[in-house]
């Protein structure tokens, strides 16, 4: 059987820069070997530089369009509010409340709306009623319950909702907030979930109006749009 032939370390194939040049060279022979070494050198120099320039090539339109196009802004930026991440009132936040809330402190929220790692400058205080109703009888008639307040870091209130945060029975409300400016958003956007026949809608947005120093209602008519409550 024809064996596969291999090379000993005593018959070793020739190396590029060897190939056809004798073993022993004359003195005369040495600078047709320095030309030969240095026009592999150079042709070796110019593969690896053509390479490099091929891999940094121009940027594509694509790339180029992606990279123009800058990273959202906190200022652009829409949040959703986790009723999860409101939080029981402080004893100083319950002293501020009107007395309507009296009845209702045990149950009601603070949720911050705050811009994207920023300190919160706005708060909506409103009444859990699922979990007011948690230590009522299972028939309790419905309460009319304060409506939910926009709050400053003063507890001004600048602003308010028609209806209860985050369940209103039957409907469930989902808030969004955004377009901040100095801390404060300039626009809150709610969505309610309505299993009634009405099915669901929209309530008017919430824009900021830095003069008034309070959100006003879009569309609304000035001597209408005053949801604070007075007592």
């Amino acid at each position: 059987m024809p064996c596969r032939p291999f090379l000993s370390r005593a018959t070793r194939a020739p190396s590029v820069l060897s190939a056809g040049v004798p073993a022993t060279l004359s003195p005369a022979a040495s600078p047709l070997r320095s030309i030969a070494m240095k026009a592999v050198l150079a042709v070796a120099g110019t593969i690896v530089a053509s390479s490099v320039h091929a891999d940094a090539g121009p940027m594509p339109p694509a790339a180029k369009t992606a990279a123009a196009k800058a990273a959202p802004s906190a200022k652009a930026a829409w949040r959703a509010l986790s009723p999860e991440a409101c939080t029981p009132l402080a004893d100083a936040d319950r002293a501020k409340l009107p007395a309507s809330w009296a009845k209702y402190l045990d149950a009601a929220r603070r949720c911050e709306l705050a811009a994207p790692g920023g300190t919160p400058r706005v708060a909506l205080i409103s009444v859990f009623a699922e979990t007011y109703y948690a230590t009522r009888a299972a028939d309790a008639p419905w309460e009319d319950f304060p409506k939910p307040m926009l709050v400053d870091r003063e507890f001004r209130c600048v602003g308010g909702l028609p209806e209860l945060f985050p369940f209103d029975q039957p409907r469930t409300l989902t808030l969004r907030h955004g377009l901040w400016r100095d801390g404060v958003p300039q626009e809150i956007r709610v969505q309610v979930s309505n299993p009634a026949v009405g099915g669901d809608y929209a309530l008017p947005a919430l824009r900021w109006d830095a003069a008034e120093h309070r959100y006003r209602a879009a569309g609304a008519k000035a001597s209408a749009d005053f949801p604070c409550p007075t007592s």
